[in-house]
């Protein structure tokens, strides 16, 4: 169990720096659309990429952590969940063949 703790511990540390960058992201986007200060595209699309991938990196980092003080059954089942929402992220493709094999 000490292996648990110790990665739970490093675990809260990086999703407290990742809620900071995204956080940041959100600011200075909202900020740059009011007072146009950065004017890279490139700079631009990082943030928004911060500020689109960066929710679902945090929510499946906290599971992570929920998921290593607990049995195999729950890792298991939080390990699933993350990767159903990884998938459907990534390929919204996959989503709609799932409904059109439902109907």
């Amino acid at each position: 169990m000490i292996f648990g703790d110790t990665l739970s511990k490093i675990l809260s540390i990086v999703n407290k720096i990742l809620a900071f960058a995204v956080l940041l992201a959100y600011a200075l986007f909202a900020i740059n659309m009011n007072w146009p200060f950065i004017t890279n595209d490139t700079l631009i699309s990082i943030i928004k990429g911060v500020m689109y991938y960066g929710p679902l990196a945090i929510c499946g980092m906290v599971m992570i952590e929920f998921a290593i003080k607990r049995n195999i059954i729950i890792q298991l089942v939080v390990y699933a969940i993350i990767a159903i929402a990884i998938i459907f992220q990534f390929f919204p493709e996959t989503l709609d063949a799932i409904f059109s094999i439902a109907k």
